[in-house]
């Protein structure tokens, strides 16, 4: 089954592994699926476990009740061969809720959450998880809307000093990004310290204007996804 199969569902489920191969879902999807959504009877579904592993089902009505019949067997799909991270400084209020859900919806396979010398957010370690909780379940309505059958990996804030030695970071008079570049850094509107450029591998140019941090993000992914190997 052809994985252009995913885009001409009438919506696209996120389930837990063990509930695929029995293809059941849970209230608030059903909920979703027949009071939001008003799928009728017939209707075509994808749903995958966010791990690969995907298939194509049909509504059943019943009553009040919905349920899904599977067409075909699940298909496995193989993580892509150059997977591609995007590090970023997290901008101020719902910026960092979009820029979450625009790289996934572009097709990041990880995003790592920065704590750079200038930045203006950080989180507080009592809140790391449900901060964390919170950006998941915005990748994973982005994977949904957008057809992915690969979740997002969210990674909670590290310094930037010490995670940049595994990434070119964005940069004013950088060279030009490429399709070897597939750990791209992000920093804070105050830009980059010195000492944190130094630890970073290359810098590379996103264009000849500053961008947002959000912005950024999204140009720098948008570039990178199309480098494919």
């Amino acid at each position: 089954m052809e994985s252009s199969s995913l885009r001409s569902t009438s919506a696209h489920v996120l389930v837990e592994a063990e509930m695929l191969a029995a293809l059941s879902i849970d209230d608030d999807t059903e909920h979703h699926l027949r009071r939001v959504l008003r799928l009728r009877d017939g209707e075509s579904v994808s749903v995958t476990d966010g791990a690969g592993r995907w298939l194509l089902a049909v509504v059943v009505l019943d009553g009040s009740s919905l349920a899904l019949e599977p067409i075909g067997e699940i298909v496995v799909e193989a993580p892509r061969t150059d997977p591609f991270t995007i590090a970023t400084a997290m901008p101020k209020g719902d910026r960092l809720d979009w820029l979450v859900q625009k790289v996934t919806e572009l097709g990041a396979d990880r995003i790592v959450l920065l704590h750079a010398e200038r930045s203006v957010v950080r989180w507080k370690a009592a809140r790391v998880e449900s901060q964390l909780a919170r950006l998941q379940r915005i990748s994973d309505e982005a994977c949904r809307q957008s057809r992915r059958v690969w979740r997002v990996e969210i990674e909670a804030p590290v310094e930037a000093a010490s995670a940049l030695v595994e990434f070119v970071v964005a940069e004013p008079g950088g060279r030009r990004l490429g399709p070897a570049d597939r750990n791209v850094a992000i920093g804070p509107e105050g830009g980059w310290a010195p000492h944190e450029l130094a630890r970073a591998r290359e810098s590379v140019s996103l264009g000849s204007t500053i961008l947002r941090t959000e912005t950024a993000a999204v140009a720098a992914t948008t570039l990178c996804v199309t480098f494919e190997r």
